[in-house]
């Protein structure tokens, strides 16, 4: 009921008990005292009102004297695309080969909703032509042009690629590797072709590893750790460096021969995090080594990425788990680490009729009524990705899904929401001041970085105050669970009293960045606060 209807009501009674003062009574004292009585009711009816009625006031029955309730769920925007650090979306360039998924305009990325980094996915020799001779300028150049643009950048070096029209698409492994003795051989889907086909290694050959390692420790000594460094794959083994065989020589190699790849990644890479293809573990053939690789990697803190995602083939066999073959994996990895999700390439998904199905698609036999679109939600939501990739051109993918695109953005990853916040109504200098915050992670992975909440009191001086947030552990529940967060902040002694706006805002330390939240833009500021409410220093 709004406040002034209330108070049209409460007028009436009153004018009626007045009303009987211009008529014969038996008693005055009587129709005083009910005319006083009326009138204390009215006041304090009034009072009540005038407390609900302040803007975004409210609260339960029980609060402490003094403690203001703000609602700001009213205020929640769950449409606008929110670019923040740490999570989104990637774009594959190069792609396996220099000129795949090429960048036509800066555009095309700058413009995107969420564009988070650049996947660089290339062969060892690009890199590495000749033993201990870096090209490091190959990939420097994209590094530095767009890293200056705000984006990231990632790896996957990879030492089997299975296209020949460069030699170093023929050689991903560097040719001169083979010379100094490596063994291996040129072979397509399980068959020897010559040497007009693409080299394999033998991936467990010491000659190979011994290689492999000193590019590694000079790769490692130059990018890990850098700020704009968001992963680096372990792509080592297999076609692709997806850690299987199936399009080269289907050698089979088990839990001995795959743990030098990661004991090698984790030995030079110490600081950025490393993430590997749920192909890699998978392809290992003995259930009890394949469970022991995944424990080997669990324990290393190792991330997984699933590059399969609407591959026509998972379509078929896997649609009831949205293509995803290994979700277990997945499970056992999000709470600690950020999955990546890769989707077939979009041009080829298009063409195979999946993603707006078409008829006797492998979509439209298998998926019970389930479209592309729909197996990417799916799919983020059982892989619980922080990264996402569409694997084509920037530009066609955009034009194709405009609101998809904002969809899938919020929902990798974090996203948060601020619910309530309580807070003393007077607030006294010199004192430790509680502030209550009550928030809901609607994302379908927790933030993995620790995020600064930063207060600000803003009227005749302005006061700002910083403490750690405990976003960590918010995490992501179907039942969307929420998690009320006690602070305190020292208000300084001198603050002189009066009026004062509370704004807040998160903050990523690391990315040097403001944590945008699912709220009204016209409460934000030009600092990159939200506005909460007044409340008063004494």
């Amino acid at each position: 009921m709004h406040v002034k209807s209330r108070l049209d009501g409460l007028a009436d009674v009153i004018l009626r008990f007045a009303d009987l003062s211009h008529k014969p009574t038996r008693c005055r004292a009587w129709r005083a005292s009910t005319i006083a009585f009326t009138l204390l009711t009215v006041d304090f009816a009034i009072g009540m009102t005038s407390l609900s009625a302040v803007a975004m006031d409210g609260g339960p029955v029980g609060l402490p004297v003094g403690q203001r309730v703000i609602d700001m769920r009213p205020h929640c925007d769950a449409a606008t695309a929110l670019e923040n650090p740490h999570k989104g979306w990637y774009h594959h360039f190069p792609d396996n080969h220099p000129d795949k998924y090429v960048i036509a305009e800066d555009e095309d990325l700058l413009d995107f909703p969420g564009m988070d980094h650049l996947y660089i996915r290339l062969a060892w020799s690009y890199l590495e032509p000749r033993e201990d001779q870096y090209r490091w300028d190959v990939i420097d150049r994209w590094i530095d042009k767009w890293v200056a643009r705000g984006l990231g950048i990632s790896f996957r070096i990879s030492c089997k690629e299975t296209s020949t029209d460069r030699i170093e698409q023929q050689f991903a492994t560097p040719k001169w590797v083979m010379e100094a003795g490596a063994k291996g051989g040129y072979y397509r889907k399980g068959q020897e072709t010559g040497p007009d086909g693409p080299w394999e290694p033998r991936f467990d050959d010491p000659i190979f590893l011994e290689k492999l390692e000193g590019f590694l420790n000079a790769f490692a000594a130059r990018y890990d750790g850098r700020p704009w460094l968001r992963y680096v794959d372990i792509g080592s083994i297999g076609d692709w460096g997806e850690g299987h065989t199936s399009s080269g020589s289907r050698l089979v190699y088990g839990f001995d021969q795959r743990r030098p790849h990661v004991d090698l990644h984790c030995k030079y890479f110490k600081k950025s995090q490393l993430v590997i293809s749920d192909d890699f573990v998978y392809s290992i053939p003995d259930p009890e080594e394949r469970e022991r690789m995944h424990r080997y990697v669990m324990d290393r803190g190792i991330a997984y990425r699933d590059d399969s995602i609407l591959v026509d083939y998972y379509v078929r066999a896997y649609s009831d788990t949205w293509t995803v073959r290994s979700p277990a994996y997945f499970a056992d990895a999000w709470r600690k680490t950020p999955q990546v999700l890769e989707l077939q390439h979009y041009g080829t998904v298009k063409n195979d009729g999946n993603w707006v199905v078409e008829p006797d698609s492998s979509a439209a036999r298998h998926g019970g009524g389930k479209c592309g679109p729909d197996y990417f939600r799916g799919a983020l939501e059982l892989l619980h990705a922080t990264y996402i990739g569409y694997h084509g051109y920037a530009d066609k993918w955009l034009q194709d899904n405009p609101e998809l695109t904002v969809e899938l953005l919020n929902r990798c990853g974090y996203w948060y929401f601020l619910h309530e916040v309580a807070v003393p109504r007077f607030w006294k200098a010199g004192t430790a001041v509680p502030v209550s915050m009550t928030w809901e992670n609607r994302g379908v992975a927790p933030a993995y970085e620790p995020f600064e909440l930063r207060l600000r009191l803003s009227g005749p001086a302005t006061v700002d105050f910083a403490v750690e947030s405990g976003n960590r552990k918010w995490i992501p529940s179907a039942d969307k669970r929420t998690y009320e967060e006690e602070y305190r902040v020292e208000l300084p002694k001198d603050v002189k009293p009066g009026n004062f706006v509370l704004k807040a805002k998160l903050f990523s330390a690391a990315a040097d960045r403001d944590v945008l939240l699912a709220l009204d833009r016209e409460l934000l500021d030009g600092k990159g606060y939200y506005r909460i409410g007044e409340v008063r220093v004494e």
